[in-house]
Order: structure tokens, then sequence, then C-alpha cells
């Protein structure tokens, strides 16, 4: 059957005695026990028990390498730089973009587990390293090196103020919705976007459908994620929301790939509303027709945090991510790494690991013992039994 066109669219009481005291210090390892034990079972309690736990912080202000963003990326890069004897502050403002805390997919030993525990993970093992300190703020300015300057400055809106030889910004972005009424409240559960992270859990769906919009936008894209899409569902529809000529573009596209049975509906979308079930997506045109999807594919455009972009004079694509150069991940900007989400179009954990380890590496070759002054054994310095 032909490709179809559709429209134009978390004390013990003083008087106790000796024995008293010790039934209730009994009860209470118990119960910490208990709690101890939910939280290495990865139990939903897990979650608001740890988070109850604070990050100590050390009590410095600098550091040889500022990071911004204590998330995957960064928690990478400053492992890596640990092993090579470097202080880095990390400094996160607890706002990772998987609000949502969907479960992390596609990542060895960690599939199906909430991300949050392998950041908390990673930040208890570099805490052991004693190179590594945290601050949970926001940061607002950084200032880069001027003539007679040798280090990164960065501000936060209460006026706390850290400084660092080197910048890695790994502070990942922010997702842009398109305006459509309903997008938002469907996503992430519905509208779907990796279905390398996230497909695998609708296999078996009687329909899904395309938004060729944004950075799917693109005949070449669109027949990509139709495919992928394919994989799960039993059709694909491609919604052009009323660019009839790039519907006829993907139809073309999608023919010369072989691909002669998927739908394209170039009707406006108006709206997307949540069936009762909470299982399907159904779509509203604006000529008053409805279509009931089992999930819809589309990859929001992102943005990162443009204030710091502009301040440090940061080259970004069209794609608004930072632009770096391979395989250390330099940004056009002496000094100044990228790593992560912020600077890859692959925005999935895997890849923000080894772009971190990859910035972390590069920053650490251009801070050699001639510039830091660091002892050759800065463990024995600090007497921590981190490594051995």
């Amino acid at each position: 059957m032909p490709i179809q066109i559709v429209g134009n669219s978390y004390s013990v009481g003083s008087a106790m005695s000796f024995f008293q005291a010790y039934s209730v210090r009994l009860v209470g390892f118990s119960v910490l026990a208990l709690l101890l034990s939910y939280a290495l079972k990865g139990d939903v309690f897990q979650s608001s028990f740890i988070d109850s736990l604070s990050f100590p912080e050390l009590n410095t202000t600098s550091a040889e390498v500022l990071i911004i963003g204590g998330s995957h990326a960064g928690l990478s890069a400053a492992l890596t730089l640990a092993r090579h004897q470097i202080d880095v502050l990390i400094l996160d403002s607890n706002a990772p973009r998987n609000k949502w805390k969907t479960p992390t997919h596609a990542l060895p030993s960690w599939e199906n587990r909430n991300p949050d525990d392998l950041r908390r993970a990673s930040r208890k093992e570099l805490q052991k390293t004693g190179f590594a300190s945290f601050a949970n703020t926001h940061i607002t300015t950084i200032t880069k090196p001027g003539a007679n300057e040798s280090m990164f400055v960065a501000r936060d809106s209460q006026g706390g103020e850290w400084s660092g030889r080197k910048l890695l910004i790994a502070a990942g972005v922010e997702f842009v919705f398109p305006s459509i009424k309903g997008y938002e409240e469907n996503f992430p559960d519905r509208i779907l976007h990796c279905l390398f992270t996230r497909g695998l859990e609708y296999k078996g769906s009687r329909s899904a459908g395309l938004l060729a919009m944004g950075l799917a936008g693109s005949p070449h894209h669109s027949a990509m994620l139709v495919e992928d899409a394919q994989k799960f569902a039993s059709t694909v529809t491609v919604y052009t929301n009323g660019d009839s000529k790039l519907g006829a573009e993907i139809s073309a596209t999608l023919l010369a790939r072989g691909e002669e049975n998927t739908v394209v509906d170039n009707r406006k979308i108006i709206q997307l509303l949540r069936e009762p079930t909470g299982d399907s997506i159904t779509i509203v045109f604006d000529d008053g027709g409805t279509v009931t999807e089992s999930f819809l594919v589309h990859q929001p455009d992102t943005r990162v945090n443009p204030e710091i972009v502009s301040q440090l004079g940061l080259e970004t694509n069209e794609r608004n991510d930072i632009v770096t150069r391979m395989p250390f991940y330099q940004t056009n900007v002496a000094g100044i790494f990228a790593a992560g989400d912020c600077a890859s179009p692959f925005k999935m954990i895997p890849n923000a690991i080894f772009q971190g380890s990859n910035a972390g590496a590069g920053i650490a070759r251009e801070l050699p013992r001639r510039i830091t002054h660091n002892h050759i054994d800065r463990l024995a310095d600090k007497e921590t039994t981190w490594y051995g």
C-alpha cells in the first residue's frame, strides 16, 4: 500500500536505667540496619532516606578546577582529575534535566535503576578521594581570565564566590517544549524523546506517532525515527503539524528507503490529551479531528544557560549545544571545557560519562606540576585511604 497523505497538518530519657538505655540503643541500631538494608536494596524508600543525608563540603572556595554541574559528566570528569591528584570544586544546582527520575537505561550495571542513586554513589566515591568538594548552589555569573588574571571566578545570586584555574561546563540543559497545549503534561511518559533509552518499555504497542517538528523536522531524521519506532509499534504515523511541504519531503525520503506503509498527516495540532487509562495519547487537530496513539516520538529543543554562554563568549551550534573539539572537549575559549548534555546531541548518561572522562583528561594535561606545584603523593599528604 502506498504512503498516504492526510490533510494539510525520607535521648534516651535521662531517667532510664542502663538496661533500658541498652534496649533502646539496640532497637535503634535495628531500625537503622533496616533502613540501610532498604537503601542498599534500591527500594522506593531509598531516595527519601539518602536525600536527607547532606554531603559535607570542604572548607574551600578555590581549586585547580571548577566544575559547573554535579551530574554524570561533571562527576566523571572529577574522578579522572582525582586520579591525577588535582583538586576540584563541583558547583551543582541539583536541577538535572531528568527531573522526572525516569529509570536509567543503556548503562551497563545500572539498567532500570534510579539515576539519582548513581549520582549519590559517585559523590560518595569522590568524597573518599579527598580531592573533591561540593557546593549546592546555582551559579549566575562566571568571569573569565583577563590579561592579568589567572583564575576563573564563579558567583551565585547569594554572593558566594569560587575560583579555579580551569573551568568545565557540565551543567546540562533544559528542555524547551513546543507551544502545543498538553505537550508538557504528557512528557516524558507518553512523548518519548529517545527510543534507545525508552523504546523497549513500549514494545508491542498498537500504534505510534512521530512529531516531525524541531530537531525531528528534517526528512532524513524523521525517516530514521520512523524506522526506530516501527520496532515497538505496529503502525507509525508522521505528523508534520501543518507543514505539508515537509510532509511531501518525508514521504519521498521514506519511499526511497523502501518504507511504503507509513501515513503522513499534515494537519495542524492544537492539543494533546492524556487518555483516562493513561496508556495512550490523543492528538486534537484544528479541523476538529482526533487520533489516538499508544505513544508519540519527539525530542524537544534544548537550551544551555544562555547567560553563562554569553558571559564566557562560548560558541554554540544550531542545536544550542556548546561547540567543542574532540577528543578532550575544549571550547573556543582557552581554559574552558564542556561535556555532557550541554555539548552533545546524544543526551544520555553513557555519553555524558564518556565526555566527562575525556574532558577531565584534557584538563589534567593543561595542569602539569610546573603550574600546580603539587606533591607527587598527595594521597599521603591528605592521609586518605581512598586508593590501595
